[in-house]
Formats: structure tokens, sequence, C-alpha cells
């Protein structure tokens, strides 16, 4: 699983914490006005819903099967402006993704420098 196994989650959740505790201790620091935490299943098509439904029943949330566009599958809790998202991605919908993606950087045009 591409989770944090059970010695990587102590520190996330540290890390969240730290991070919370930062933001509050210094106002003056921008911070986002809302964010999403995502894991992604792995698998093949079927493996991924399951584990979409797993997830879904384990922290309370609804399926949201695939939209006609982007053919992915999720469950999502929202904890005020954070949300937590499980996303199953096809697994042709990935590979088409990893094709166009091999076309990157092939074409470059000139754009004005900004910064």
């Amino acid at each position: 699983m591409p989770y944090a196994d059970m010695n990587q989650r102590p520190r996330l959740i540290a890390g969240l914490r730290a991070l919370a505790a930062f933001l509050e201790a210094h106002p003056e620091v921008p911070a986002p006005h809302s964010t999403e935490l995502m894991v992604f299943a792995q698998g093949s098509d079927r493996a991924q819903q399951t584990e979409i439904h797993r997830i879904a029943a384990l922290v309370g949330a609804e399926v949201f099967t695939p939209d006609p566009y982007s053919r992915h599958y999720r469950a999502m809790r929202d904890f005020g402006p954070v949300t937590y998202s499980a996303i199953a991605i096809p697994n042709a919908v990935h590979a088409r993704h990893n094709a166009l993606m091999t076309y990157d950087g092939a074409v470059i045009a000139d754009a004005p420098e900004e910064m």
C-alpha cells in the first residue's frame, strides 16, 4: 500500500500538528484557505474501487462514482476547510496520462520572463 506505515504515521501526525501550531503562532505567515490530503488506491481497477469503499466506511464518507471526464473514483471527508480524500484512478486513465506526458518538453514556446 502507498500509505504511511505504522512507523511513518506518527511522524506525519506530528508534522501536521507542528504545522498547525506554527501557523497559529505566526499569523503573519500566509496560509491557504483550504487544503486536501490525498491517498491513492493501487492495484486493479476493481481492487482500487474496493479500497475506496473500505476507506469510505472507515472515515464515514460517501463514495463518489466517476464523472465522465476524469473517471476518478473517490471518497472524501471534510474537517472544516481540510479535506481527506481517497482516490482511485482507473488504470486506463493513468496509462493515457503517462502517454501524454511522454510529450512533455517536446514543444517549447518562448514566454516572457516575469521574475
